[in-house]
């Protein structure tokens, strides 16, 4: 498992929580806009462990939690041990995931090592539009299952959808928001063309209006929404 980088504090990746976040490198996803392609890695030098473990321990009085994200933690092994180690620091747990290991969600929720989840929900549930999102061939059931999972889990969870355009239409939006009904949280995120893993995806973002009518759909679906890169709704 490579660590690939540690943000040590982080106040909008768990939201009313003073987080820290560290980053693993590699993912099963090669989706085209990708603003993190450095992450996609699993080999290559990382970061040691232990100093980031001496970091929290001895910032306790102000950081509550630790977002594990990536890349896609769920294709370690070994991130069994690395929550075992920081729950032994009496620390929350968030998991930003893209849901395509849905035995091991729900391993990690049963063991009681996460305390949070932030499922990627990139497109409808259809495989051809979930593949062309994720970049590889995609089964949407496997993800649909996460969700199942989750939401009879009793585990907070929130989920975040991308608004890259091309990818997310106003129509595939609602289609995608009839598979994720009855969720409690959504993030709609900005997409930003800056860093992409397809240079192809320099393409312009949504404006600001566009992510507020998506929002207020979303409303009619989910009980709260917000919309990351702009004001918060």
């Amino acid at each position: 498992m490579r660590i690939a980088g540690f943000v040590k504090t982080t106040l909008q990746d768990w939201e009313g929580k003073n987080a820290c976040m560290i980053l693993l490198g590699g993912c099963n996803f090669r989706c085209p806009y990708c603003n993190r392609p450095d992450l996609l890695d699993e080999t290559g030098k990382g970061m040691e462990l232990p100093p980031i473990l001496k970091y929290i321990k001895e910032n306790k009085d102000f950081l509550e939690a630790v977002v594990i994200s990536g890349g896609e933690p769920t294709i370690h092994s070994d991130l069994y041990k690395l929550l075992n180690d920081l729950k032994k620091l009496k620390v929350k747990i968030k998991l930003d995931t893209n849901g395509y290991a849905p035995e091991i969600i729900d391993d990690l929720i049963g063991a009681k090592l996460v305390d949070k989840v932030c499922i990627n929900i990139m497109a409808p549930f259809d495989n051809a539009l979930y593949s062309k999102a994720a970049g590889v061939d995609v089964d949407a059931e496997v993800i649909r299952k996460s969700l199942k999972i989750l939401d009879g889990s009793g585990t907070p969870y929130e989920i975040r959808t991308v608004a890259v355009p091309g990818i997310i239409t106003h129509e595939s939006f609602g289609k995608l928001l009839s598979g994720v009904d009855g969720s409690k949280s959504m993030i709609i995120q900005q997409f930003d063309p800056k860093v992409t893993l397809d240079p192809k995806m320099n393409i312009v973002p949504y404006p600001k209006p566009a992510l507020v009518k998506m929002a207020e759909t979303a409303k009619g679906y989910i009980e709260r929404v917000r919309i990351r890169g702009f004001d918060t709704i």
